[in-house]
């Protein structure tokens, strides 16, 4: 297989990979707002927001994300808050400018 094909397998496994994970948390993200906000336009906010910080935390791994996924459960929002906290400043500022572009 050429360096080519082989890249472009890699891509797909991870964006399969990422796709699996943000529809498997679909059904959280939705309870989560429906439960929060009774209102169109909030549970739509809710909604967006959640998902962003769902797709975020997939870059995250290890015992403060495990902590902080244990802490907030379905929340999103605050588990990537609490993980960007506990990582410390320069982490959160990296994140922060990848999520950003």
């Amino acid at each position: 297989m050429s360096n080519n094909k082989c890249l472009i397998a890699a891509a797909l496994t991870i964006v399969a990979g990422y796709l699996s994970t943000a529809q498997a948390d679909e059904p959280a993200i939705q309870a989560h707002c429906q439960n929060k906000w009774s209102g169109d336009a909030m549970r739509a906010y809710c909604l967006e927001e959640q998902r962003r910080s769902a797709e975020a935390i997939t870059g995250y791994s290890g015992p403060v994300r495990s902590r902080c996924e244990s802490e907030w459960g379905s929340d999103f929002h605050m588990v990537l808050f609490c993980i960007r906290e506990q990582e410390g400043p320069t982490q959160a500022v990296v994140s922060s400018m990848a999520q950003d572009q």
